[in-house]
């Protein structure tokens, strides 16, 4: 809650690069997914079905997307189906530079891949590789610390770095269910003492809008 509007109630203005994130899905009950940021400041939010479509016009939306909303470029989750978007986004930049449109710039994340920084410390006294058992749980423990952050400037009113909180425009559209998403994952440690995060427990559906928030601000 204190990160709606966070920009205007600090008084500051998103700076950065005005990028994006993709969640795709297939044909099953999950929807397709994309956000758009500039900097901290989350302003564009869609979702969609996936029913009656391929990979490839996901990756022809989200482009048309791009377009739409003045986006740079957009990261998208490549496990598992995803990882056909990469070879599709070629074909599309392709068809986009030989009738002289603007690239967009995409580039994959895979959350069971190993941490960024394996020997940075993210939680102080604690190196990466020891903390968390893949990216995913790396990058949503880095989203909590951003949301931590902005709690704490908004509320508590305590010193922050501008390019260290997150920001959800007010009128964003589905921003009540990403709310509700954003607090549905959950973590546990594992054998080996590292975090793992469970994004659907209990039976809950794939967080999806939460998903791209997550994958725009991974590290």
């Amino acid at each position: 809650e204190a990160a709606i509007g966070a920009c205007e109630k600090l008084g500051i203005t998103p700076t950065g690069k005005r990028t994006g994130a993709l969640d795709p899905a297939d044909e099953g009950s999950d929807d397709v997914a994309f956000l758009g940021a500039t900097g901290v400041h989350i302003d564009v939010l869609t979702q969609w079905s996936g029913k009656g479509s391929d990979l490839f016009q996901t990756a022809d939306k989200a482009f048309s997307l791009c377009d739409e909303h003045g986006i740079d470029g957009f990261t998208f989750d490549s496990d598992g189906l995803g990882a056909s978007i990469r070879g599709d986004a070629k074909v599309i930049n392709e068809r986009r530079r030989a009738q002289g449109i603007r690239q967009i710039a995409v580039s994959a994340f895979r959350g069971s891949e190993g941490v960024f920084d394996p020997e940075g410390e993210m939680v102080p006294g604690r190196k990466n590789k020891d903390f968390f058992k893949n990216a995913k749980a790396q990058a949503w423990w880095r989203l909590r610390i951003l949301f931590e952050n902005t709690y704490k400037a908004v509320v508590k009113g305590l010193p922050f770095d501008p390019d260290e909180i997150i920001s959800i425009d007010p009128n964003l559209p589905l921003r009540n269910q990403l709310m509700g998403e954003l607090c549905q994952p959950v973590y546990s440690i594992n054998t080996t003492g590292k975090v793992v995060v469970d994004k659907a427990p209990n039976g809950t559906k794939s967080p999806n809008l939460a998903d791209t928030v997550m994958i725009r601000y991974q590290p």
